[in-house]
């Protein structure tokens, strides 16, 4: 085991309910836009914007495992390239802050910002996170998050470990 395993976020494994909150402003820079039709750019440009205002709850389930945890912390403490992955800032048995940095190879769409995690106890855990998109022709579009976990028990069951 790594040496930062007494650091590693402190929660239960198993299964968890996970209620993420997201809201966005502003139009994603979609590549290509200006090379659609004019059908196929109103239809997308009304769907983005039916996502944009209101913020929009879902929840899920999800099988959270040690090994998963320690997983996504090695691949945010890694220094390989990568178009599009988190950063570890900090972390603590309580908290964990991540820098997000997105490039993608075609260049059309830079994306950054932070994500905050934070356990109440070993069976709770809420996070906060903003991201921040740019691309051509001027587009940018804010998105913001809050999430809650409450676990729910030790048996996952049928579903995979997050991750897999």
């Amino acid at each position: 085991m790594a040496s930062w395993a007494a650091d590693v976020f402190d929660v239960k494994p198993g299964l968890w309910n996970v209620t993420n909150t997201m809201q966005m402003s502003g139009l994603p820079p979609i590549p290509n836009l200006d090379q659609m039709t004019p059908e196929q750019r109103a239809r997308i440009e009304g769907a983005m914007k039916n996502m944009a205002g209101a913020p929009h709850t879902t929840t899920v389930k999800s099988c959270i495992t040690q090994e998963g945890i320690e997983k996504a912390i090695a691949r945010s403490s890694s220094t390989q390239a990568n178009s599009c992955a988190p950063k570890l800032v900090s972390m603590s048995a309580s908290r964990v802050e991540l820098h997000i940095d997105c490039t993608p190879q075609s260049g059309a769409m830079k994306s950054t910002g932070d994500v905050t995690i934070e356990r109440g106890d070993s069976e709770h855990f809420t996070g906060t996170g903003k991201m921040k998109a740019a691309g051509s022709g001027g587009r940018t579009m804010d998105m913001k998050w809050s999430m809650t976990g409450t676990f729910v028990s030790s048996d996952c069951g049928d579903l995979k470990p997050a991750g897999q």
